[in-house]
């Protein structure tokens, strides 16, 4: 799955933070679900690796080139 086909997935939940990570563990951004939009297209087209669950409010999602 294509990180543009999970972000507006997690719209509904605008307090939500939203953390992308890269193969490395590196952070990359950290947003609201709310504003998905404003993260680079570049990002969009880069395959979800796996996501981790922090709390109801915050999330890691790791991102892989695609």
């Amino acid at each position: 799955m294509t990180l543009e086909a999970l972000l507006p997935t997690l719209l509904k939940n605008d307090m939500l933070s939203i953390t992308l990570v890269d193969n490395n563990e590196e952070k990359l951004i950290t947003f609201n679900a709310g504003g998905y939009t404003n993260v680079e297209s570049d990002l969009f087209v880069k395959i979800v690796n796996k996501i981790t669950v922090e709390s109801n409010k915050s999330i890691i999602i790791k991102i892989v080139d695609a």
